[in-house]
């Protein structure tokens, strides 16, 4: 895994083009109380809140609705309307003539026309309308958990952004620790000179260490303040001292029985319901299918207005209309049925698969994260001893110089090694709670 210090040398070069860019889409941040403090589960919550995809949960929600609304229309009475103008190059014709006999026999048109409005009531459909309802729902889930998915693919933005800052802050805090080491060797310094047993140029190392660390402290701070003004895009709330954020993991925390817990936690990543939506929405579509092989029923009544009408020995435009109960039975669609099974079952064995893939995958980035993590603990337990004997020789050679022995020199080269030492530690810290929350992202517990 990267170390935070590689990450954040390489963002701080896109931090400005990264907040000008979200900023332009992303309506200004409120202004919250300054003394509020926010957990990364809460800067979680924020983002999911705040993002601008999260508008696309209304737009799911109101599709389904709209065509869950359309599709029961189909429960009301239908009203078409047909039209039709024909010629046809022979009609009906009398083999005989009978007018000798006074009886004059209708002639027929071969041009004819007719306009149709018919309406229908459904009485039973076989299941088909209900079948299509389940199945939206069915899809309009699937769309959901794909939407989830997208949101919860911003933690790991979160975890960069929040444990950067967190790291810049702790180093921020080192350097000022260091400046007040270095006030206060510039004084002890002084008395000594006073006492004949330094030199003005020690005096001189001390000013250009300080200045030094200045200038450490101005660069830290700016690449902060671009962190922290992210974050605050984010989150919606103004978030512009780290002081805000919460250290996830405090001192003394038993670090193997919260990774225990983890380990042990169950998976529950929002990629399982997606899995799960996806086989529903299969298991609707053969519903679907079954419905459609079985016979339906609707009642109809049908009127017009046409050449010929209903009485066939009338040539004449007349209106005409004929109501009843109709049965429409499509039965072909029972001979594909037994293929929609098998369809439905390779489809279900194929997102099974796709199940037990990111499952495998998932538990496998559990233990590359939880040999991570273990090898955190046993970089930091050496960071905290090689702090603890830094600072033992920073105080034999302060006691050093006061007495001669030692000069300024070796001092800020033994202040300097304790505060690498120091933001070593610092460092491998952030690493090891940014590896534990990343373990929790993997697993989502």
């Amino acid at each position: 895994m990267n170390t935070l210090k590689t990450y954040i040398i390489g963002a701080a070069a896109l931090m400005t083009g990264a907040v000008t860019a979200y900023a332009q889409q992303t309506p200004a941040a409120t202004a919250t109380d300054s003394s509020a403090v926010y957990t990364i589960e809460r800067c979680y919550e924020l983002v999911e809140e705040n993002y601008p995809l999260v508008e696309r949960y209304k737009l799911l929600d109101l599709t389904e609705e709209f065509t869950l609304k359309n599709a029961y229309m189909n429960y009301f009475p239908q009203i078409s309307l047909q039209g039709s103008a024909s010629y046809q190059t022979d009609v009906l014709e009398f083999p005989f003539d009978l007018s000798p006999y006074g009886i004059e026999m209708p002639t027929f048109s071969k041009d004819q026309y007719a306009v149709i409005v018919e309406l229908s009531q459904v009485l039973w459909d076989g299941g088909m309308i209900a079948a299509n309802r389940a199945n939206i729902r069915a899809k309009a889930d699937v769309d959901m958990a794909q939407q989830d998915i997208n949101m919860y693919s911003l933690r790991e933005k979160v975890n960069d952004l929040y444990f950067g800052a967190l790291y810049l802050d702790q180093q921020i805090r080192q350097v000022d620790i260091l400046m007040s080491d270095l006030e206060r060797e510039r004084k002890r310094i002084e008395n000594c000179i006073a006492n004949g047993v330094a030199n003005l140029s020690d005096l001189d190392l001390i000013e250009v260490e300080r200045i030094t660390q200045n200038q450490n402290r101005e660069s830290l701070r700016s690449m902060l303040d671009a962190y922290l003004r992210v974050l605050t895009i984010m989150t919606g709330v103004k978030i512009d001292d780290s002081r805000c954020l919460v250290i996830p993991v405090p001192d003394g925390i038993d670090r193997e029985a919260m990774l225990t817990a983890l380990i042990e936690a169950e998976i529950r990543r929002p990629e399982l319901s997606l899995y799960k939506a996806q086989e529903l929405e299969i298991d609707t579509q053969l519903d679907y299918w079954t419905a459609g092989g079985l016979p339906q029923f609707s009642l109809f009544i049908r009127g017009g207005y046409g050449r010929p009408g209903l009485n066939m020995m009338d040539n004449s435009f007349q209106p005409f209309a004929i109501g009843g109960i109709r049965l429409v039975w499509n039965i072909s669609q029972l001979y594909s049925l037994g293929y929609g099974k098998k369809i439905v079952n390779y489809s279900k064995d194929q997102i099974n698969t796709v199940r037990e893939t990111f499952l495998f995958n998932t538990n496998l980035q559990v233990e590359e994260q939880v040999a991570e993590i273990r090898r955190y603990f046993k970089i930091v337990e050496d960071d905290e001893k090689i702090v603890e004997l830094r600072e033992n020789i920073r105080k034999s050679t302060e006691a050093g110089v006061e007495n001669g022995t030692k000069n300024a020199s070796d001092l800020v080269s033994e202040i300097n090694k304790e505060n690498a030492a120091r933001k070593q530690l610092i460092m491998h810290q952030i690493e090891m709670m940014k590896a534990i929350y990343e373990l929790k992202t993997i697993k989502n517990s």
